[in-house]
This record gives C-alpha cells, structure tokens and sequence, in this order.
C-alpha cells in the first residue's frame, strides 16, 4: 500500500510538472531517434516471431489431437 502510494504521488507530480512548464526548449538527438527506432523493430520482430512460434504449437496440438496412434492399430486388430 506504501509503493502505491508513493507511485501515486510520483504520477502526480509528474502530471504537474507536465502542465505547469510551457517549454522546454529540449530536442532529441539522432542517437536518441535512432535507439527508438531500434525497439520498436525489435518489438516487432520479437512480436512476429512470438506469434510463428505460437500458431506452429496449435498445428502440432491439433495433428497429436486428430492423427490416430500408431500403437493402437495394433491393439484392435487381435
């Protein structure tokens, strides 16, 4: 309860300092842009990767769930 409370006050003073200050008069360099850049195409590729991984384990779920046993053939022929 003490850890929201502090995030709460931290959030709010963030908010303030957010509304009160007009201009900041800041940039951000290419270095900075470019880093930015960096995640967010590792966001997506991990993403797309996570989602590859995802779909092949539903296929091998469904074709274990659907395909017939090898063993059991044999254990309804005699």
């Amino acid at each position: 309860m003490k850890s929201l409370n502090r995030f709460a006050s931290l959030a709010l003073a963030c908010v303030a300092l957010m509304t009160i200050c007009q201009s900041a008069n800041a940039y951000i360099d290419p270095g900075s842009g470019s880093y930015l850049l960096q995640i967010l195409f590792a966001g997506i590729l991990g993403a797309a990767f996570m989602a590859k991984t995802a779909i092949a384990n539903l296929k091998a779920a469904i074709v274990r769930r659907v395909s017939p046993h090898k063993g059991d053939d044999a254990a309804h022929v005699g």
